[in-house]
């Protein structure tokens, strides 16, 4: 287990505008990857918690309920989320792509950072598959695409 330090200075939740202290138990620290560098969350635990519970979730629902074309095609490019993701609660190294590992103060132990109900390997690919049918191919027109480029219905 790597050493874990304590939260800087004056650190605030960016989701209540709680403090985050050691006294609290509420701090949070996460492991991006590949660096494996450990560094302070800018959320609380009972947000993290929350997000780590429901960020898988709340992508499928989205997926299948929204009914704008483009915000559906920028949640499908990436596919489906395996692990927990804020760019402000979780600010990444440069280099590092997605956060592996969490560690809490209250309990004092590491966790991965993957979401309730996130797939991995050929089961993420069956499931991107999946909700990749929810895109609408028929009847878009010029300036449809994210790009802004015409969409090819040949």
């Amino acid at each position: 287990m790597s050493a874990h330090g304590e939260p800087p200075e004056g650190l605030m939740c960016l989701v209540t505008m709680e403090d985050i202290t050691k006294e609290d138990s509420n701090y949070v620290e996460f492991q991006g990857s590949p660096s494996m560098k450990w560094k302070a969350a800018m959320f609380e635990q009972s947000v993290v918690q929350q997000l780590l519970d429901s960020q898988f979730h709340d992508f499928v629902n989205r997926v299948k309920t929204t009914d704008c074309q483009a915000e559906l095609r920028r949640l499908l490019g990436a596919g489906p989320p395996v692990f927990v993701s804020d760019k402000h609660g979780f600010p990444l190294e440069e280099g590092d792509t997605h956060v592996v590992n969490l560690w809490y103060a209250s309990d004092n132990k590491e966790r991965p950072a993957k979401l309730d109900g996130a797939v991995e390997g050929e089961e993420r690919q069956k499931l991107w598959e999946e909700l990749k049918q929810f895109i609408i191919v028929e009847g878009k027109e010029e300036g449809d695409d994210d790009n802004g480029n015409e969409a090819d219905n040949s």
